[in-house]
């Protein structure tokens, strides 16, 4: 008769169907919970409505408030060719980027709430993220990693 040896030592984490099913729950809530904040923030963007989703009250970023972190953000940048960019195109054409940063941030909220192509909604989001961390880079009042919380687990 053959019996199968088994290995000796710690068993590896993550590898009875309990904790798998923990993990799986847990990246579950942060993908939800993102989505809920990517989805409210594209929601504050539409139109000229004030930033009043109960409740968030105050704390949602309207289509004129992105433009003016933006415009503040990038003053002073010492990479010269993204200010350019940034301030030649997007801001100059804020109606179109605008719509388009609107839409793709409620894309990327209803994708991570229902789990559609996550890894592409998750991808753009932290896209999104770098960006400000990106755009900070040269602020002497913001650390470089400030946003890591938000853009690591994306």
């Amino acid at each position: 008769m053959a019996t199968r040896a088994t290995r000796a030592g710690p068993v590896a984490i993550g590898s009875t169907r309990f904790e798998r099913g923990l993990f799986s729950l847990g990246m579950t809530i942060i993908r939800i919970g993102f989505g809920l904040v990517f989805l409210t923030n594209g929601y504050s963007k539409i139109g000229d409505q004030p930033n009043t989703i109960a409740p968030f009250k105050g704390f949602l970023i309207t289509r004129d408030g992105a433009r003016s972190i933006l415009q503040s953000d990038t003053e002073g940048h010492p990479v010269g060719v993204y200010k350019d960019f940034v301030d030649n195109v997007i801001l100059d054409n804020w109606g179109l980027w605008g719509g388009l940063i609107t839409v793709t941030e409620i894309f990327i909220g209803v994708c991570l709430i229902l789990g559609v192509i996550t890894p592409i909604a998750a991808l753009m989001a932290a896209g999104f993220q770098l960006n400000i961390n990106f755009a900070n880079i040269h602020r002497g009042d913001k650390w470089l990693w400030e946003y890591a919380v938000e853009w690591m687990p994306l």
